[in-house]
């Protein structure tokens, strides 16, 4: 959760928790790791889902 809600604050940008929140999690520590070249723009599909954001208690 902890990428779902850091994309939210820093672009408002809502990714649900299952599938594209942990794709975000993936891509950020990737980046981290220096797992990418540095050679451009690195592209992130936001696929949807964000509905099921909502299912979530808030304090989680």
């Amino acid at each position: 959760m902890a990428a779902v809600k850091l994309l939210a604050q820093l672009e408002g940008i809502l990714l649900d928790p299952v599938y594209t929140g942990k794709a975000m999690a993936g891509l950020i520590d990737g980046i981290t790791q220096k797992r990418f070249k540095d050679e451009g723009p690195i592209l992130f599909v936001h696929t949807g889902g964000a509905p099921a954001l909502f299912a979530y208690h808030p304090h989680h």
